[in-house]
């Protein structure tokens, strides 16, 4: 009985582990850069960080929200050439975090 409690809880986790990674698309983005920062992570390695302002209604109610978009590795070096208010063109994983918060990963820049 111990031994199949052990088996269906590793179970459990696996699935919740792929239904995670499940809930991960890619987006397009079209649409202007309201800032842009330079930064490193803690291996040393540099990374850009562009925030966008997406329009979004829930139950009627129209506002705007505030969403990080992230490039990193060898999406860095294109990304130095944008600056606040350029026009962002790129293909996006969009991810949403057990928290709400919501951000992308740049893909690929399109032209």
């Amino acid at each position: 009985m111990k031994r199949l409690s052990v088996v269906l809880i590793a179970l459990f986790m696996v699935l919740a582990i792929f239904a995670s990674l499940a809930m991960a698309e890619d987006a397009i983005l079209n649409t202007k850069i309201d800032s842009v920062v330079t930064a490193k992570d803690k291996n040393d390695n540099t990374y850009i960080r562009f925030i966008i302002t997406e329009s979004r209604t829930l139950d009627g109610v129209a506002y705007q929200k505030t969403i990080p978009v992230m490039a990193f590795g060898n999406m860095v070096a294109p990304a130095k050439a944008y600056k606040a208010g350029d026009m962002l063109k790129a293909v996006a994983s969009y991810r949403k975090l057990p928290d709400g918060r919501e951000s992308y990963s740049i893909l690929a820049f399109a032209k």
